[in-house]
């Protein structure tokens, strides 16, 4: 198996590699997952001949060849459905250079090829973060011989990739300590932002926001439990949690949860959103909350930082490696409500503070450019293939 060492690669000066890129997600089908592989496809199908196949319940656009293997109208394809379409797809005769995964747990065949693989989760992880929390999506399948076999597919999926992609430090120290893999063949490349897409509203409104899947690792209803707590001293301010369930919809045990702690009135749950309002949104919004049990990365901590809008997210994962406490943003212990209830006290009370986070802020943005990321993971591609 071969091991793929970093080194400076001219691109442009190569001829254009056959990418296959596979994906279990893509807009219009909500997720962070679709959102970076459609950011990557834009800017490295300049520089290659890129096939892209995923499933999404819309039709999906981009400047490059999209198969879309979802032939019935669902919110989101079968997720175990997708895996399995992956090595249907790689069984036939091809004269694809190269294989990008993105797909969690893909059932790859044996093959003369080359594997690239990204890995935004390991699965390992998050099923330990959810062994005692209330199911809220697919997502949060549970069952134990399910996990064993998922954990199983995704292991070989590492063990069989030529190189991987992990999308933040954290994920690659949890894929060595897992899976035993060699460190050299684990090259992290964080997602990115486009900072020129976002931009703050004139004045703020007394909002705080959530912008993510309604699963049970992002921790919502101890979000929800927080505000409860905030807005006996804060009436004014109203919480909009913007996002659904891997299947589609609003989960009923979250808006339940709110009417049981008395401010039903006060939550707004949007379900999905056009990605255009989502921006305008967050940038009205007077703080971004991020209360995840577990966390690959957060693209939506950057997003807001772009926005001009203070975060609070829990310390773990890769969170830890976008937000440095009390500079650019405030970090909770996962799982508790009264440290999460202070921060937004924090935020919406010391001025001083909100200016420095905002600064600070926008510094770290210049840090995670799309163009960056696509420059390495195209320096890669040839490497994988040289």
């Amino acid at each position: 198996m071969t091991c793929v060492k970093h080194e400076e690669i001219d691109v442009a000066s190569s001829d254009r590699l056959e990418v296959m890129m596979f994906s279990s997600e893509y807009p219009p089908c909500w997720g962070g997952v679709g959102r970076h592989v459609q950011d990557l496809c834009r800017r490295v199908c300049e520089h290659v001949e890129l096939k892209l196949v995923t499933a999404t319940f819309g039709r999906p656009t981009g400047l490059f060849e999209i198969d879309n293997i979802a032939k019935i109208h669902v919110r989101s394809f079968p997720l175990l459905l997708t895996q399995y379409m992956v090595g249907v797809r790689l069984k036939r005769p091809s004269r694809t250079q190269l294989i990008h995964v993105h797909v969690p747990h893909a059932f790859i065949p044996r093959m003369d090829r080359r594997i690239l693989s990204t890995f935004h989760v390991v699965w390992a992880q998050y099923a330990d973060a959810l062994k005692h929390q209330p199911a809220i999506s697919l997502f949060d399948l549970q069952h134990p011989t399910i996990n064993r076999h998922l954990i199983a597919v995704e292991r070989k999926l590492a063990e069989l990739s030529n190189a991987i992609i992990a999308v933040s430090q954290s994920v690659k120290d949890e894929l060595v300590a897992r899976y035993g893999l060699a460190k050299e063949k684990i090259h992290v490349i964080p997602n990115g932002v486009n900072p020129e897409i976002f931009c703050p509203a004139e004045s703020r409104e007394n909002l705080i926001l959530y912008v993510g899947r309604q699963t049970a690792h992002k921790g919502l209803p101890y979000l929800l439990r927080a505000f409860a707590e905030f807005s006996k001293s804060h009436e004014q301010y109203r919480l909009m949690l913007i996002g659904e369930r891997l299947e589609g919809g609003v989960d009923r045990s979250l808006v339940r949860l709110s009417e049981a702690l008395g401010f039903r009135n006060k939550v707004k749950f949007t379900g999905r959103l056009p990605e255009d309002e989502v921006r305008k949104i967050m940038g009205q919004a007077n703080c971004l909350v991020l209360p995840s049990l577990a966390e690959s990365f957060g693209m939506t901590v950057l997003e807001a930082m772009a926005s001009e809008t203070p975060v609070v997210a829990t310390g773990i994962g890769g969170i830890r490696e976008i937000v440095r406490d009390g500079l650019n943003g405030l970090l909770v212990p996962p799982a508790d409500s009264k440290a999460l209830a202070t921060s937004l006290e924090r935020i919406v009370s010391d001025m001083k503070l909100r200016r420095r986070l905002v600064e600070e802020g926008k510094k770290t943005c210049k840090d995670f450019s799309w163009d960056k990321v696509a420059e390495r993971t195209l320096a890669l591609y040839r490497q994988v293939c040289s």
